[in-house]
């Protein structure tokens, strides 16, 4: 179904069986792919003993930015609606230097979310233009850099890292 009007090369981003894949297409916009499986649905059927068409489908964005994302401990997230069978949405207002992963699932109750896939983790580019805050934070930090350079600067070497001492300076001298 929706295989058949994308282009060739978008095809490698549609999901095998049992995924949402997420891809950035612009800085600030991503696309999820999911198949339209029947599995998941009956799952869902099964165990809550109701009919899949009962549930609310949503999509969660997760910000997940520095962090190692266990499925509770996002910095924020946000939910939109979506229907299951369109196996596809676009998602707008990402915002710039980010990381984002994705949670297709279902509303079992008012305030129960249930997960049915998880996505990728995305990174959104760098804003281009630099507020000039960040570009004063940026040259204080070079600044500070090239006045007390690392002192194993002077003595690297590839195995190891040389202290001056005059120890080794007796023993040869």
């Amino acid at each position: 179904m929706f295989k058949d009007i994308v282009s060739p090369a978008a095809q490698a981003f549609i999901p095998l069986k049992g995924e949402l894949a997420a891809k950035l297409i612009t800085p600030g916009k991503m696309i999820l792919f999911w198949d339209v499986s029947e599995l998941p649905k009956k799952l869902i059927e099964l165990f809550f003993n109701r009919r899949f068409e009962e549930f609310v489908t949503v999509v969660r964005i997760y910000d997940v930015t520095d962090i190692i994302f266990n499925g509770k401990n996002a910095r924020h997230f946000y939910e939109i609606t979506v229907p299951y069978q369109s196996g596809h949405w676009f998602i707008k207002g990402l915002a710039p230097n980010r990381s984002y992963t994705a949670e297709l699932g279902v509303y079992i109750s008012e305030a129960n979310f249930f997960p049915l896939f998880r996505s990728n983790c995305i990174q959104t580019t760098k804003s281009a233009l630099l507020s000039g805050i960040e570009i004063n934070r940026d040259l204080i930090q070079y600044q500070q850099y090239e006045d007390h350079p690392p002192k194993w600067l002077d003595h690297v070497s590839t195995y190891s890292y040389y202290l001056e001492s005059n120890q080794l300076e007796e023993k040869n001298g």
